[in-house]
């Protein structure tokens, strides 16, 4: 019963990651035929991380990351609260906020970089409603808080996912559970930070986990937004794959960002062990 589905694992996942292998451990470059096929050991990664830009790369990843996660994470378990509270309206809010996730990443890094333009929207509102004087030009401010705005977008985009998760979540958490708090003389915080929280840690740290993922190999919403002025390891992969058909170097920067990407998920499953989640999942225990 589960051999078509095997079958499209493999032809998808499985071939492509082994191909990716392989080609990380052989010279590959289109206009050197040649020397295509020879190995070359370690060479690519040694060669990859010895390129100027693979530092900063790893840096800005890492940085672009950690916000990510941190910020979506949070904003995600705050609307999540909110919208808990059963408020009218609050059904057409959920629905609402899954407009932004249905837009591919791509048209939402093109949309945010024409919003923050000079000539966009947001500084057309504030220069009419006399917040400053002239536009402002944020595509042109240092390559930090550039990245900080691709943050922006990235949470825009992602938001919604992690809203729904938490919000089903804390729906699991038995009432009976939040009235003895309250008759205990649990405040708001003190109901969210003793109770729900603990209950509901385990998809938290699914959610960071996801948006960890997400973030490591973001390319499409990064590269609209800003194109390669803050390099990824992503971008990098890609630009010498099929701008410089380095398929070899492309290949080790892919393989090393897979490596960061199962270090993720080997944390994760250090906090929460596997047979927890599937217990949390499954039972709500």
């Amino acid at each position: 019963m589960i051999l078509p589905a095997s079958f499209l694992v493999g032809l998808f996942t499985i071939y492509p990651f082994a191909q990716a292998i392989y080609l990380s451990f052989v010279k590959y470059i289109t206009y050197k035929p040649d020397e295509i096929g020879v190995f070359v050991g370690f060479g690519n990664f040694i060669g990859a991380i010895q390129e100027s830009f693979f530092a900063e790369s790893v840096l800005n990843t890492l940085w672009f990351t950690g916000i990510s996660v941190l910020v979506i994470t949070l904003a995600g378990l705050g609307v999540a609260m909110v919208l808990s509270q059963k408020f009218k309206g609050a059904s057409l809010v959920t629905s609402i906020m899954l407009v932004s996730w249905a837009i591919p990443p791509a048209t939402a890094g093109l949309m945010w970089r024409h919003m923050l333009q000079s000539t966009g929207w947001i500084n057309k509102i504030l220069v009419d409603l006399g917040v400053w004087q002239s536009p402002v030009y944020f595509l042109s401010m240092p390559k930090v808080v550039q990245i900080l705005f691709a943050v922006v977008a990235q949470l825009w985009q992602q938001l919604p996912f992690a809203t729904l998760l938490l919000l089903a979540t804390m729906q699991l958490v038995p009432k009976s559970v939040l009235d003895s708090a309250a008759m205990d003389g649990a405040g708001g915080f003190s109901k969210f930070k003793d109770v729900i929280l603990p209950f509901i840690r385990p998809a938290v740290l699914v959610v960071a986990a996801f948006e960890a993922f997400l973030a490591l190999t973001n390319y499409d919403l990064v590269f609209t937004f800003a194109g390669g002025q803050f390099g990824l390891i992503s971008y990098y992969a890609f630009a010498e794959l099929f701008n410089y058909n380095n398929f070899g170097y492309g290949a080790a920067m892919s393989v090393i960002l897979a490596g960061m990407s199962l270090l993720v998920i080997f944390i994760i499953l250090r906090i929460v062990p596997p047979e927890k989640l599937y217990r949390y999942s499954f039972t709500g225990e």
